[in-house]
This record gives C-alpha cells, sequence and structure tokens, in this order.
C-alpha cells in the first residue's frame, strides 16, 4: 500500500512538471518575436549604373512595435556590408544584385530578413537613339528607357531624361563625324547571350561601332577588312545575321564579312571582293526571326532575292558563304511580276512575322500592296525563295505625295507611314486594310521608329517615336484598337537636324520576343 502510494505520488509529480513545462513553452513560444510588416521598402529597385539608392527600411514587430531593440545587418550577396539601420547601394556592375536587410531582435537573438532585388543597367541600355546633324557633324543622342514595374508587378518602360551628342563624353572629346546617314543595331544572336548590342553609325565621314552600354569607339569599319577597303568604299546600309555582316555600298555593291565567333563582335574581316561577282542592289532588308535564313534584297533590276547564308554557323569558306536564291512559285494565283522586273519604284519592305515580309510598289501613281509569305527551299548550293501566298492592296496614293519612311509593326497587324509632316497607318494583315491619319506635326518628318511589345507577354500599346527636321522628337504610344487615339509619353526639342532614329533594344532576345 505504501509502495502505491509513494508510486501515484511520482506520477502527480511528473504530471505536475509536464502541466508547468507545457505552460512555460506556451508562454515561451508566445514571447517569439514576429514581423507584421515591413514599412519603407519596395521589393525591387531598378537604377543606372554608378547611381547611388538609399534604402531606410522600417520593420514593425509583433512585441515592442514601437521601441525595439534592435542590430541591423546588410548583405549584398552573401558579403556583409553594413551594420548601420541604412544601407546606401552603388554599383557599376550591370545586373540584378540580391541586397538582404537583417534586422536582429537583441532579446531573443532572432533573426529577419528582407530580400530587395536591385537591377542596375546602363544609362544607355535601352531608349531611342537619334542620329543628328548639326553644320556637316554628326550628332548621336539618346532618350534614356528605365525598366520598371508597377505595385502590381507590371512592367513598363519609363522614358526618364535624354542625353545629347554623347559621344565625345566617352571618347575623349572626339567628334564622332561628319554626313551622319543611319543607326544600325546589331547582336549576338543568343537568346541568353550577355554582350549588349552595338551601334553601327554610318556617315560620310569614317562608320564606326559603338559598345552599346558605354558608347566608346569599338572599331572603325574600315579596319575590319582583310586585305584593305575597296576603292569606291561608301556605305549607304547595313545589317547583320547570326553568322555575317553586310554593307550596302553607294555603288549597289554588297561588302561580306563572316563572323568566326558567333558569341563574339569584330571577330572576322570585310573581304574587299563584293558577293556575287559585283551584282548590284538598291536595298536589303533583315528579319528577326532566326529560322527566317535569308536577307530580302532588291537588285537594280528590281527583281527580289533571298541572301541566303549557306552555313547557320561559320565555316571555313571565307569567301563565299552567302548564296543568291530567287523567288519562285508553285502556287497560281502569284502574280511573280510583283516579284520579278517589277514594274514601277519599289518604295520599301518591311518583315512582320516569320517568313513573311510586305512590299510597297509604286507603279505610274498607283501604290499596291504585296503581303506574301514565304518558304526556304533547296539545298547548299541551289537555294531558293518559294512563294507561298501574295495578297495584293492598293493604298491611298495620298499618303505618299511626299513619302519619307515607312515602319511595319510586326506584332500590331498595321504598318506607319510617313509623309512630309504626316504620319498615317494602314492595315496590312486584316481584310478591311483600314487605313487613316495618327498625328500631325509642325514640321516635315525625317525619320519614324517603333517599339513593338509582344501582346503575348506585355499589355502594352506600341510606341513610336518620329524625328522632326527641325530637332524635335516626338514619343507616343498608339491605341491597338484605334490608331488615330496617341498618348503622348515623351518630347524633346534642338537635337539638330534629325537623319534616323531607331529603338535600342540591346539584347537578341528582347528584339526576338518583343520584351521590353
Amino acid at each position: 500500500m505504501e509502495f502505491m502510494k509513494k508510486y501515484l505520488l511520482i506520477i502527480a509529480a511528473l504530471f505536475s512538471l509536464t502541466s508547468c513545462l507545457d505552460n512555460k513553452l506556451d508562454e515561451s513560444f508566445k514571447d517569439i518575436n514576429e514581423v507584421k510588416r515591413w514599412e519603407n521598402i519596395e521589393e525591387s529597385y531598378s537604377v543606372y549604373a554608378g547611381e547611388e539608392i538609399v534604402l531606410a527600411p522600417q520593420v514593425v514587430l509583433t512585441i515592442d512595435s514601437l521601441n525595439p531593440e534592435l542590430e541591423f545587418e546588410w548583405y549584398v550577396g552573401t558579403e556583409l556590408v553594413s551594420t548601420e539601420p541604412t544601407y546606401t547601394f552603388m554599383s557599376n556592375n550591370i545586373g540584378t544584385h540580391n541586397v538582404t536587410f537583417c534586422p536582429i531582435d537583441k532579446k531573443s537573438g532572432m533573426h529577419f530578413n528582407k530580400l530587395i532585388r536591385i537591377s542596375v543597367q546602363s544609362q544607355y541600355e535601352t531608349g531611342w537613339m537619334v542620329l543628328s546633324e548639326e553644320g556637316n557633324k554628326s550628332i548621336l543622342s539618346i532618350v534614356m528607357g528605365k525598366k520598371e514595374e508597377t505595385e502590381d508587378k507590371v512592367e513598363y518602360l519609363n522614358y526618364i531624361g535624354v542625353r545629347k551628342d554623347i559621344y565625345p563624353l566617352h571618347n575623349d572629346g572626339q567628334s564622332l563625324g561628319s554626313g551622319p546617314r543611319k543607326l544600325v543595331e546589331h547582336y549576338v544572336q543568343d537568346d541568353y547571350a550577355t554582350i549588349p548590342g552595338e551601334i553601327m553609325v554610318l556617315q560620310q565621314d569614317q562608320p564606326l561601332e559603338l559598345h552599346g552600354f558605354s558608347m566608346e569607339r569599338e572599331v572603325f569599319v574600315s579596319d575590319e577588312f582583310l586585305v584593305g577597303i575597296p576603292s569606291n568604299f561608301n556605305v549607304v546600309d547595313a545589317t547583320q545575321s547570326a553568322s555575317g555582316g553586310y554593307l550596302l555600298n553607294a555603288d549597289g555593291t554588297i561588302l561580306y564579312k563572316k563572323n568566326y565567333d558567333l558569341e563574339a563582335y569584330h571577330v572576322g574581316t570585310y573581304s574587299d571582293l563584293p558577293l556575287f561577282d559585283g551584282k548590284k542592289f538598291k536595298s536589303i532588308t533583315p528579319s528577326i526571326y532566326p529560322q527566317t535564313p535569308y536577307l530580302l534584297a532588291l537588285d537594280e533590276e528590281n527583281t527580289l532575292y533571298g541572301i541566303w547564308e549557306k552555313e547557320s554557323r561559320p565555316t571555313g569558306d571565307f569567301y563565299y558563304n552567302a548564296e543568291l536564291a530567287p523567288f519562285f512559285t508553285e502556287e497560281s494565283d502569284v502574280d511573280m511580276s510583283l516579284f520579278q522586273n517589277i514594274e514601277g519604284k519599289v518604295i520599301g519592305s518591311g518583315f512582320h512575322h516569320s517568313d513573311s515580309y510586305v512590299t510597297i510598289i509604286n507603279q505610274n501613281g498607283k501604290y499596291l500592296m504585296n503581303n506574301y509569305q514565304t518558304y526556304p527551299s533547296g539545298s547548299r548550293g541551289n537555294r531558293s525563295v518559294k512563294i507561298l501566298e501574295s495578297r495584293i492592296h492598293e493604298m491611298s496614293a495620298s499618303m505618299f505625295t511626299d513619302f519619307v519612311d515607312m515602319a511595319v509593326l510586326p506584332y500590331r497587324d498595321y504598318m506607319l507611314i510617313a509623309s512630309g509632316n504626316t504620319l498615317y497607318f494602314h492595315e496590312y494583315y486584316r481584310d478591311n486594310f483600314k487605313e487613316g491619319v495618327v498625328k500631325t506635326f509642325d514640321h516635315k518628318i525625317t525619320s519614324i521608329a517603333f517599339k513593338d511589345f509582344n501582346p503575348y507577354r506585355h499589355e502594352a500599346n506600341a510606341h513610336v517615336a518620329v524625328g522632326l527636321e527641325n530637332g524635335d522628337l516626338y514619343i507616343f504610344e498608339i491605341d491597338d484598337d484605334d490608331m488615330t487615339k496617341t498618348t503622348p509619353l515623351f518630347e524633346t526639342h534642338d537635337l539638330g537636324k534629325i537623319v534616323d532614329v531607331i529603338f535600342k533594344y540591346s539584347s537578341w532576345g528582347d528584339v526576338k520576343y518583343g520584351y521590353f
């Protein structure tokens, strides 16, 4: 009986101890501090290289929310960079940086972490580049764009300022050159490439290429020839492909360079011998789509060809890495007279979908839009371009009374036409072919450009830039549902006589997929 009493007393004591422990544990858990909310801090920021941003977050805890006893740690990546309540971030390294704010509860030793992503971009990474002329002097300017997010995580492009005549700032005060003609951006054609696109400046004086982020001169184009430049070297247009570069000379000949490294620039040289035995061309039109293995070219006899690169990757065959591919069709309703020995004047061409182009032809004051889909055909040494479909539509002649420029927007199913001081639109893909006036300006238009967002990736209307003869530049958004409605985004003035405007994408992925 005595043993049983002792046994019961031990059990009771154990129950009492367990109850006390439970109560203490409950109290302990109740006393643990937690984050109630973060204040004065965003999930992400976007800054330019060299630009400072002061981070001064506040943490509200569940206990001692008014006067918490805290210590602080700041990490960039895994490196401890500060133990102060605030941190000033600055970096010249382009890319996304992970910054962690770590307040520490001194009472409990609990650490709380807040991850902040900071995107550092070059001030020249994206935006609108403008080539203009002042006293025959070439001037390069940029409207800077910054990629930002709304509170709902919707990306958008914000234009924040303009920098005029930027070349001397980054090239020891030297002038860019004279006789400005055109801007061309080209890229390492790899979806994951981190090398920025380069800017080729075409001008009467030495054409040259600039680094896409620093705007420092990379090379004079004349220095990239194997055995010296041709005596008639005078470049009026240029384009780059995955494995080669093309220069259209003023005399109509095309000079070719093969790239020996697809993930770098300036590792190939131009031949002084023109392609195709010196055959002459009026224009070359590239496609952004890698599955289109040819450029569109119009020869001096008004016949369209594809300039086909024999290999998707460079080979040892330097001089003959490009092949001239004639157009043909097996469709009875395709009018080949609109492709070969075309009657009249070809106003211009532009791509809009993979292997698909629009060409506008003036036949004695009658303006025809030829919208055609093609397909690569043949094998190496016997390449051709097959026409699958051709749709012809007559456009209003009034849009071409003082024709200046045209642009085909691949994601919007309409093109823009600049004539005099008026910007027009014309649908090329819809059956009703609606057309009309987008905007009229006070001075003559000299150049138009666009940034067309992929609607499957971004819910954004196209952005358009219009450069004027008097040096004004207007950037606006065109309403998808009513192209006569526009929303102003940015304007700047006194840029000199504007010669050319382009949107600067900086990377092949942005171009190919219609990213910001």
